[in-house]
């Protein structure tokens, strides 16, 4: 399995977590569970943002690849924190999953076009 597979796969489930968040909250659940659901999600939004921002950048530059994943990791995570302190946590939380569901979905989905062209030997 590649590591955009796997990428997308744990946004997939972070999403859904966060997400649950939402929904366990409102059903007045167990504070652990709605923190343990909280965390399982920034765990793997972050590996999934990693990963998405490492692509964003050529393969043969590996040094760089590593700065761009950590500032792009850097900039979702204070967008999300900029939202929380305006908003309810949950909803922001939701509303974060739901766009990691999709745009993981969107990834899954894509298929991966064999390069053309002259420089595609």
């Amino acid at each position: 399995m590649g590591l955009r597979i796997t990428a997308a796969l744990a946004g997939l489930v972070g999403g859904l977590a966060w997400i649950s968040v939402l929904v366990f909250d409102r059903a007045d659940a167990r504070p652990v569970l709605i923190d343990t659901l909280t965390w399982i999600g920034v765990f793997l939004l972050a590996m999934a943002t990693l990963v998405a921002g490492a692509s964003l950048v050529s393969r043969s530059a590996t040094w760089l690849r590593v700065v761009v994943a950590v500032c792009f990791t850097v900039l979702v995570g204070s967008l999300v924190s900029l939202v929380t302190g305006t908003t309810d946590d949950q909803l922001t939380y939701a509303g974060f999953g739901a766009v990691a569901v999709l745009v993981s979905l969107v990834a899954l989905v894509r298929t991966e076009r064999a390069p053309s062209g002259s420089h595609a030997r």
